[in-house]
């Protein structure tokens, strides 16, 4: 099979310059539809043959007209299933620039990809109804017309469809004339500047829409709209609409609002106003990502864009839910910039779009809703996923070496997004945002409509920063893993060692860990006061630092570990813990619970809970993920003793928390006087997740709070999570319960159906695991992801797991494997938090004669983790009982 990039691009031959893709015969019933691309393209080299991606096409006819009307017939057509091309093969030589024309028949698909059906139940009428969008991200258009499907060969593109008179239809580009004619409707729209084939988008449905303008009058028009670089005769306000099925665009204004303010900050912070002249956000009903970022016609899956609610003051809270369509809103219209106006060349450098966009779309949420504590927010969801995943052997470089299709949907990962946000952030952090962000604005403005590399990003940046910014991030980016800093004492002076961190497993004791030396950015503090900025790229440095109150690595900036091997230096933190920030603390508590003893995480979290602040609810929901994960780990091997022993201990360290939790659960309005108060919010946050651990551990007064919620029906946004979770999650769950909730899916909104589906796989009752494992063959594929993430922490129901997962997985994988990103959630999620040998052989020999092409990057780093998780139990289960003790 063919290996190497070359064999997979596209001839160099000729070059698109403009599409217009028309659509008719729309047939649903069938799942079919009839295609006419025109390409106007140009000639770099004479052929006779021209070369395109298509894939799953049958192509009837294929016509090449020159500016003279000279035409050129097809000869002949072949087509190479492994690189996804068709070749066609005309008389003569193509010498001058051409126009082809390309008749064609299509599949309307079922997968959530390419041009996609979606089918759902009309909120107002109950009626099944269908509606069909676009997701062409990353080589997806090739199934729906014949093009250069290769990121920079940008050209621009009209989109003409024609369709039922009910449906409404929507494109990049604004609407240029509608005609009706035997029925039918054809929906011509304007022709949008250069962009790449992957970003073009179209949507058929059912629809209502709310809208609003930005507040500046600073974007292009239609009155003379240059396609060629976004310019227009006359400047006005932006024109955004939310995009909903009929009777859900209310719950669309929160988005609305965000996306409004997000367009005018983002157009000042990047130095140029958004590019086109208007703005869609579409509420796909079924869809296996949460956005993507098409030009203009960004499409959302619902809980990514509604809320259930129509009061933007409830909102204001921070919900999870409202932080979710917040930060999705910005990261995706973040895109619109960095990703589609100047897009990488090559799909390797997929973490120049969604490293950035992670980044800056927590950026902007941070600046829109400071009261959410967004900064250490970042540090949980980002910073600690990367510095996990790539600790790992079977990680990769954030530049990924990709070459064929299903390489490239794999390098949409936790390394891509998460580890390429998490440099960008240690960046930011030590050369100041001001600076990071003029060198951003320098280096969009440059590669305006084309297609740009890292190199094209670190060099605009470093002239802003006058540094030589390449040599010092080069092994960020090229290379797999990060470093380990190894703080020592030595005649009242700092040595920091580095060397690079990998997770241990049980095969592979002689590893190489100083395979390179990182350019290391330290920001140390004394006193939560910063002390000073230091670079070091040697394998030993030794500083002028005060070894009685140093603290390494100020706010978690850095993307590296920290290993206090000196005694001293690790009980002066431990004493002056109060005086570090949140994000400080973060980072000391992944930094001890990964580098040191057990006992010296567990003493750490004795001085945090000694000096609790509620404001600092990610703090407490780092500790609540790790003391959940080491209980998770040990839960099979360890005494039932040792398993009490620990639960006490972890209740112990919030008990002076719960009765104000219980209070302010029972009566909100006890806790939030004002909605904005940043300490208020993130109050009732800390309490909602005090509660919801409590909740897990079996707290005997929070069960009965619970139960107590749950029997007068008052549940609501604010308290789902934990009532469900909490009754759902005890030994004598009931049946009743279980059922009444399972019975309620399918008429559940989208945000309340993941809490429920969260919630029901918490399930300990044994009764309880054969239902709840089989909603994994009822359940939409696309919400299996929400069962994955709860049982990953349910050790109860590993073992049943994966007995199901032997016995099911004919009909199961069928199911899954429909969608790359569907299957490769299911393989990491499900299983990374099994911790013995046995199940990691089961796994291996399941998974030994199985085509794993479209997830191994997941399948390999989840036996790994497996494996590192049985040593881990060996290593630590004895020193865990005796702390206990």
């Amino acid at each position: 099979m063919s290996s190497k990039r070359e064999d997979f691009l596209l001839p160099k031959a000729f070059k698109p310059e403009h599409y217009r893709i028309h659509l008719t015969d729309i047939d649903t019933k069938n799942n079919t539809f009839q295609g006419h691309v025109t390409i106007q393209a140009k000639t770099i080299e004479s052929k006779n043959v021209i070369s395109l991606n298509i894939r799953d096409l049958e192509i009837s006819k294929a016509i090449v007209t020159f500016a003279d009307k000279k035409v050129l017939n097809l000869e002949s057509q072949s087509y190479n299933d492994v690189t996804e091309t068709v070749s066609l093969k005309f008389a003569e030589e193509i010498s001058t620039d051409f126009c082809l024309d390309i008749e064609y028949k299509g599949h309307i698909q079922t997968n959530m990809s390419s041009f996609y059906r979606s089918d759902y139940k009309d909120s107002i009428t109950g009626e099944n109804k269908c509606t069909l969008s676009t997701q062409f991200e990353a080589t997806e258009a090739r199934r729906c017309f014949p093009c250069f499907d290769e990121p920079d060969l940008k050209a621009t593109f009209q989109v003409v469809i024609t369709a039922s008179p009910d449906y409404t239809v929507l494109a990049n580009m604004p609407l240029l004339n509608v005609v009706e004619e035997k029925g039918f409707k054809t929906h011509t729209f304007h022709t949008s500047p250069l962009m790449s084939t992957y970003l073009v988008a179209w949507a058929l449905g059912y629809y209502d829409f709310i809208e609003a303008e930005t507040e500046k009058a600073i974007y292009p028009t239609l009155d003379d709209y240059s396609t060629q670089d976004g310019s227009s005769k006359t400047k006005g306000k932006l024109p955004i609409r939310i995009y909903t099925a009929k009777g859900k665009s209310q719950y669309g204004k929160f988005a609305l609002s965000v996306a409004k303010q997000i367009v005018d900050y983002f157009s000042e912070l990047f130095e140029i106003p958004y590019p086109l002249p208007k703005l869609d956000l579409l509420c796909v009903e079924a869809y296996s990502h949460n956005a993507m970022e098409n030009f203009s016609l960004i499409t959302f899956r619902p809980s990514a864009l509604l809320l259930n609610t129509e009061n933007e003051a409830d909102a204001e809270l921070g919900s999870e839910a409202a932080q979710k369509v917040a930060y999705v809103v910005c990261h995706e219209i973040a895109h619109q910039w960095f990703g589609n106006l100047v897009t990488m060349k090559w799909w390797d450098e997929l973490w120049l779009n969604e490293g950035f966009a992670t980044w800056v779309g927590y950026h902007a949420i941070s600046r829109l809703f400071p009261h959410w504590d967004v900064d250490s927010k970042v540090m949980i969801e980002s910073h600690e996923v990367a510095l996990g995943l790539d600790s790992l052997k079977e990680s990769h470089a954030v530049k990924m070496h990709v070459n064929d299709p299903k390489e490239i949907e794999q390098a949409f990962d936790t390394i891509s997004y998460l580890k390429g946000c998490s440099v960008l952030e240690m960046i930011s952090g030590y050369f100041g945002e001001e600076v990071f962000l003029r060198g951003v604005a320098l280096y969009l403005k440059r590669n305006k409509f084309g297609n740009a590399t890292m190199e094209d990003l670190f060099t605009a940046i470093g002239e802003i920063a006058k540094v030589d910014f390449l040599p010092k991030v080069n092994p960020w980016i090229l290379e797999v893993g990060y470093p380990v800093l190894t703080v020592k004492e030595e005649e009242g002076k700092v040595v920091i060692d580095q060397k690079r961190f990998l997770t241990a497993t049980a095969s592979d004791k002689n590893r190489d860990t100083a395979s390179s030396n990182w350019w290391v950015p330290l920001l140390t503090s004394s006193k939560n006061e910063f002390s000073k900025q230091y670079e070091i790229s040697e394998p030993s440095t030794s500083l002028e630092l005060d070894p009685s109150s140093i603290f390494i690595n100020t706010n978690g900036y850095g993307f590296y570990r920290v290993k206090y091997e000196s005694a001293k230096l690790l009980k002066n933190i431990f004493e002056n813990i109060s005086n570090l920030s949140s994000r400080s603390k973060m980072s000391l508590i992944s930094d001890i619970c990964n580098t040191d003893s057990v006992s010296n995480f567990f003493n750490l979290l004795k001085s945090l809970s000694s000096v609790i602040d509620t404001k600092e609810v990610y703090v407490w929901q780092m500790i609540f993920s790790y003391i959940l994960t080491i209980r998770t780990l040990i839960y099979q091997e360890a005494p039932a003793e040792t398993i009490e022993n620990f639960d006490r201990f972890a209740l112990n360290l919030i008990e002076s928390q719960i009765d104000s939790a219980l209070e302010y659960i029972q009566n909100p309005a006890s806790v939030l006087q004002n909605k904005y108060d940043s300490a208020d919010v993130l109050r009732t946050q800390f309490y909602e997740a005090v509660l919801l651990f409590a909740g897990h551990l079996s707290h005997k007064k929070v069960i009965a709070v619970a139960t107590s919620l749950y029997t007068a029906k008052k549940i609501d946004a604010s308290n789902r999570a934990f009532v469900l979770q909490t009754i759902l999650s005890q030994p004598n769950a009931p049946l009743n319960i279980f059922e009444e909730l399972v019975s309620k899916l399918d008429t559940l909104a989208l945000d309340e159906l993941e809490n429920t589906l969260t919630a029901i796989a918490t399930v300990t009752n044994p009764i309880l695991y054969k239902p709840c494992l089989d909603l994994l063959l009822n359940i939409e594929p696309m919400n299996v992801q929400f069962l994955t993430t709860s049982w990953a922490k349910n050790p109860c129901l590993h073992k049943p797991l994966l007995d199901f997962v032997l016995e099911n997985h004919s009909e199961l994988f069928k199911r899954l494997i429909i969608n790359p990103v569907i299957i490769g959630r299911f393989v990491a999620f499900s299983f990374q938090y099994f911790s013995s040998i046995e199940s990691l052989n089961t796994l291996k020999l399941f998974f030994s004669d199985k085509d794993v092409s479209t997830y191994d990057n997941s399948l390999r780093p989840t036996l790994e983790k497996i494996e590192y998780n049985a040593k881990y139990v060996s290593s630590n289960l004895k020193e865990i009982s005796d702390y206990f003790k």
